[in-house]
């Protein structure tokens, strides 16, 4: 028993120590890492954030640069790896500067600008890579604020820069409510559509079977066609005959049987009525 709750006390102190470990992060210092204390201060990393929204940013949007312009018109300003992290943060800021406010593209360089200083923040997470949590503030009724989020290396280069726009809770639940919304009308539009085409099948299986009954009805006209052929042929045989009896009972009335019938030729049979008479020539 007592091995056992030794163990157990063991376990949670070990637990207990990974916990702290987890917890070593120190906030606004770069103490213990591989960034030099007397480089990486808050003033150098306040004015890298500043110049990242103002030097930067502000005067490419000044300039007509756009993210879809970005690469073409900067392709010559910055290396292949620097391009793709400004080309990124840029494209956030961009996105942002409508919810962040300003009264011109004159004035944005006055409206648009980072503050909050005490709010201002930075650390070493757990990577060894230094990050930097600025406030970006914009100008208007209706204005947010924003987080300019960006890391450097040891040499003092960006190597991420984003942009995110700080939402009341009213807001993110609307804007949470709205996708939901979206997401359920999609799926309810997708299962209207598969029950339209559910229904459309007995439609379908009537109109094959209809396909089916013009071929019956087909078979059944030819049989009848061809039935009344062979009938035809029938009642032709059946005239012939006729005909031959009928031109051996006038050879035998005219006393001629033995001549045969070459004296005349039997070309038809035609009924007549039940007035007429026969006539002697």
């Amino acid at each position: 028993m007592k091995h056992k709750i030794f163990a157990l006390g063991v376990t949670l102190i070990c637990m207990l120590g990974l916990t702290a470990c987890g917890n070593s992060i120190q906030k606004n210092t770069v103490a213990g890492s591989r960034y030099d204390e007397t480089v990486f201060t808050k003033d150098y990393l306040l004015n890298v954030a500043q110049t990242l929204e103002d030097d930067y940013f502000e005067n490419m949007y000044l300039q007509g640069i756009t993210p879809d312009n970005f690469e073409e018109k900067l392709e010559d300003s910055f290396d292949e790896s620097m391009l793709d992290v400004f080309a990124r943060g840029y494209r956030n800021w961009y996105d942002a500067i409508d919810e962040l406010g300003y009264s011109s593209k004159e004035t944005i360089s006055e409206d648009i600008s980072v503050t909050h200083v005490d709010e201002f923040s930075y650390y070493v997470n757990k990577d060894g890579v230094l990050m930097v949590d600025a406030i970006i503030e914009g100008k208007g009724d209706n204005s947010h604020t924003a987080i300019l989020e960006y890391s450097l290396d040891r040499k003092g280069m960006p190597t991420l820069i984003s942009v995110n726009v700080n939402h009341s809770l009213g807001e993110k639940l609307k804007s949470a409510g709205l996708n939901t919304l979206l997401g359920m009308g999609m799926a309810f539009a997708v299962l209207i559509i598969i029950a339209l085409v559910i229904s459309l099948f007995p439609i379908i299986n009537k109109m094959t079977e209809k396909k089916t009954e013009t071929s019956k009805e087909i078979t059944q006209k030819s049989i009848e066609t061809v039935t009344s052929q062979i009938a035809e042929k029938e009642e032709l045989s059946d005239e012939d005959e006729l005909v031959a009896v009928i031109a051996a009972a006038i050879a035998a009335y005219q006393g001629s049987a033995s001549a045969g019938t070459d004296g005349f030729v039997v070309r038809s049979v035609r009924k007549v009525g039940k007035a007429s008479n026969w006539k002697r020539a």
